[in-house]
């Protein structure tokens, strides 16, 4: 119900929501105006505050009138529900957030406050109206990029002008939506030089009670809700499978990687035993080489004492031969 406008900001939604418990006013004011914003024309008419606010945005008016069920059932939920209502946006913004598509950029500035996420214009001014798929928008569909992503899943129109009927804020954790009569710091002080605020038909004490239809209540849209309900069943069914997908690359991920510093251990391993085998042959060889090389020595040690033993033996006989050939 909410998803379609959760993601717009917060000055225009605090006007949106109050105006939907008119939706016949809403009605009065598309044929009115026609697709115009006539400023004079709409402070001329005997609307509620919020929804003269609302006018002042033609294609915001046109797309609640159009999609009455779905407005009837904002107001119904807004005046039987008003917390459930800042709790639903606050939780579509997060499911956004999460998905990487609700971002800062050049036409808004999301700004967290305790647990809040607020929308608010990036600077003075100008207002924009965002657009997407909300089938689309609150659902993780992978690693985010960042603002190429969220560039992707909304985009902006022209910049619309901020003026005195943007006389509200929204408080989601505390007051709800509220009247600030244009006093305040953040989008409202940055705003508060360009805006009329001696215009009494936007700034007026007596708005400090947001006014809303609580006969709304009686209009009957359980068709509209019937569907609602099935919508939300596919989304969530959505979000679920998009998770488990997700949580199935990461497992995979991690396998991956796993299995790839397995097999670094083994080359490691492999390399190490076969350095060892390397080793051990190096040092057999060496081995060889040194027992070769003792048995060369032992070898060359008996030959000398050979040749010695020949030499004293021929010595001694070449003695006795003298020997006797002096006796004669």
């Amino acid at each position: 119900m909410l998803a379609p406008i959760a993601l717009y900001p917060d000055p225009l939604l605090a006007q949106m929501i109050p105006a939907a418990t008119f939706f016949d006013q809403l009605e009065q004011a598309q044929r009115t105006l026609n697709g115009k914003s006539d400023d004079n024309l709409i402070a001329d008419q005997n609307w509620e505050v919020s929804v003269k606010s609302v006018a002042h945005y033609p294609q915001v008016l046109q797309m609640m009138v159009a999609n009455q069920d779905r407005t009837i059932a904002i107001g119904q939920a807004y005046v039987t529900q008003p917390h459930d209502v800042s709790k639903s946006i606050q939780r579509l913004r997060g499911q956004a957030k999460d998905a990487g598509n609700l971002v800062t950029n050049k036409q808004q500035q999301v700004v967290t406050e305790g647990e809040a996420i607020k929308i608010v214009p990036a600077e003075p001014q100008v207002i924009y109206v965002p657009q997407y798929n909300p089938e689309v928008v609150y659902v993780d569909n992978g690693p985010s990029t960042g603002e190429v992503v969220a560039a992707a899943a909304i985009s902006f129109g022209v910049g619309l002008a901020i003026g005195a009927w943007l006389n509200n804020d929204y408080d989601y954790y505390g007051r709800g939506i509220y009247y600030h009569g244009w006093n305040g710091g953040g989008w409202i002080g940055a705003n508060r030089t360009f805006v009329n605020v001696n215009r009494n038909v936007y700034i007026n004490n007596s708005y400090r009670n947001i006014n809303v239809n609580r006969n709304i209540v009686n209009r009957n849209i359980s068709n509209y809700r019937t569907n609602l309900n099935r919508s939300a069943t596919v989304r969530r069914e959505r979000t679920i499978a998009n998770r488990n997908t997700g949580n199935n690359r990461s497992i995979a991920d991690r396998s991956n990687r796993v299995g790839v510093k397995n097999e670094r251990r083994i080359n490691r391993s492999t390399t190490s035993r076969n350095v060892g085998v390397e080793n051990r042959r190096a040092t057999d060889t060496a081995r060889t080489r040194t027992n070769t090389s003792g048995n060369r020595s032992v070898q060359n040690r008996s030959a000398n004492r050979s040749v010695q033993k020949r030499s004293s033996s021929a010595s001694r006989s070449a003695t006795r031969s003298g020997g006797g050939r002096r006796q004669r």
